[in-house]
């Protein structure tokens, strides 16, 4: 029986897509002391790790990832900072979970399964929104108009939000596989399989009807890859 590595990780609830954190924001505010640390941070606390680069030895450092501005980060003295030249990172391990960088704006993804055929990874990624609330007869207060700004102070960076008087904090999961030649596909749907390994194709889409596989389920992601790499 072929082996495969991956990590099905018992993680909060914070993780996932469905959790949100509305808070009330006005034109200035920074929203760093705002917003709560399990909504920013993958990992409760700095944790100790190793940035692999590609033509440079190894770092080592507290490292976390902040999921509401797409960042590796690390800790030294007490101050935190975003990890530069990302374009020469070829791996960050922390807790030996493995993280990829994904676009030149720093952002990472981290690996699910690794399989001798592919990878399933994700990307987690805060959003910040215009946040409505219920008036008289369930109609909604005037917060549709963005007008004013105010910031998240992360590390050595300021990013600039648009918000009303409230904006909702929310995190998406964003599923991709990753062949042998690097390049990302994402995963919404049975398509992105069978693209990878089109002579299966009838195969794979008669097992995610029966398994009624969901493309946003991480366990069944995982399930649907380790099916695929067997055959």
């Amino acid at each position: 029986m072929k082996k495969y590595l991956f990590l099905i990780m018992l993680l909060p609830g914070w993780v996932f897509a469905q959790n949100r954190q509305v808070i009330e924001a006005a034109s200035g505010d920074d929203l760093s002391g705002k917003v709560s640390t399990t909504m920013q941070y993958l990992f409760p606390e700095f944790t100790p790790g190793e940035v692999y680069f590609v033509n440079a030895p190894k770092g080592n450092g507290m490292l976390n990832y902040n999921m509401l501005v797409g960042e590796m980060q690390f800790k030294e003295n007490d101050e935190v900072l975003g990890l530069a030249d990302v374009k020469n990172v070829a791996v960050v391990n922390i807790n030996n979970r493995r993280f990829y960088p994904f676009n030149n704006q720093g952002e990472f993804t981290e690996e699910l399964l690794s399989t001798d055929k592919a990878q399933l990874r994700v990307r987690r990624k805060g959003n910040v929104a215009p946040y409505a609330k219920k008036g008289a007869y369930g109609t909604s207060t005037s917060t549709s108009s963005i007008t004013s700004y105010s910031s998240v102070n992360s590390g050595d960076r300021q990013y600039n939000l648009s918000v009303t008087s409230d904006v909702l904090i929310s995190l998406r999961n964003f599923y991709y596989l990753v062949g042998a030649n690097g390049k990302y596909t994402q995963v919404t749907n049975v398509k992105a399989f069978t693209k990878l390994f089109p002579a299966h194709r009838a195969q794979i889409e008669a097992f995610a009807k029966e398994r009624k596989i969901r493309f946003d389920n991480e366990a069944e992601l995982i399930t649907m890859l380790v099916y695929c790499s067997e055959l």
